[in-house]
């Protein structure tokens, strides 16, 4: 078996910190067995939000001109 590397905690941190700061985060509460929804139509959930959320946006900001 191979060993598992020790990851530093402050240097993992460090490394969160700076992925963060080019991102923005919301966290969503959905209806119990929607996360089973997106699972069975093949989908990561993530990328199943961040899809249909940039979708939506690209529609708005065309009606918005």
């Amino acid at each position: 078996m191979s060993e598992k590397k020790k990851i530093d905690p402050e240097i993992n941190r460090a490394r969160v910190k700076a992925t963060m700061a080019n991102r923005d985060r919301i966290n969503v509460i959905l209806p119990k067995g929607t996360n089973a929804r997106i699972d069975a139509l093949g989908f990561k959930r993530s990328d199943f939000a961040k899809s249909l959320i940039l979708a939506e946006l690209d529609r708005l900001e065309k009606m918005k001109k």
